[in-house]
């Protein structure tokens, strides 16, 4: 079994001030490499990453034996670096999804999550009441949400057409789920 991890690093930080997430400083490297750093350690094969509004910069900084692949289409929202990722990943079993503004993600939890998983289901990590990544799907379903995502929503819109396949874990002693989107939010990057 395949288990291929996708990190959606492809947007503008708007919200932050323009800045590319993926390359915020985070336990002396960038962001980038704690996220793939964690999917790698916690069990998956390979690791693509997502790119578009800051592709150079951060395709500098890819750390060795990511697959890098370029959104193109980034400025039409999540669901198109989602779509670009599941189409890269074509070749795996189970694909575990997260995003790149996420530095509570350790090694641990992506076990946890892919230890959890059982075909045929969806596992979604969740934190007390708040969802969380990676979510790990079983390769059809994530070609299923990538083809049903528009704009900005990545897999939210099959998440909630297919509640009940999607298996909740509870993994609020695992991470602090809290992400990167606003500058008020940087204090999450200690």
């Amino acid at each position: 079994m395949t288990v291929t991890g996708i990190v959606l690093a492809a947007g503008d930080g708007s919200r932050l001030g323009g800045r590319a997430k993926a390359l915020l400083p985070h336990r002396g490297r960038p962001l980038l490499h704690s996220v793939v750093d964690a999917l790698e350690q916690g069990g998956c094969d390979e690791t693509i990453v997502v790119v578009g509004a800051y592709a150079d910069e951060v395709a500098a900084v890819c750390p060795p034996g990511t697959t890098l692949v370029h959104n193109p289409r980034w400025e039409d929202g999540m669901s198109t670096s989602l779509q670009r990722g599941v189409d890269a990943a074509a070749g795996a079993d189970v694909i575990a999804l997260t995003v790149v503004d996420f530095p509570g993600i350790n090694a641990d939890l992506v076990r946890a999550v892919l230890t959890a998983h059982e075909s045929g289901t969806v596992t979604l990590p969740s934190f007390g009441d708040r969802p969380g990544h990676p979510v790990v799907f079983d390769l059809v379903d994530a070609v299923a949400a990538a083809q049903q995502a528009a704009g900005d929503e990545g897999a939210r819109s099959f998440l909630s057409r297919n509640r009940d396949r999607v298996r909740q874990l509870d993994c609020a002693g695992l991470a602090d789920p809290g992400d990167i989107d606003t500058v008020d939010d940087l204090h999450r990057l200690n």
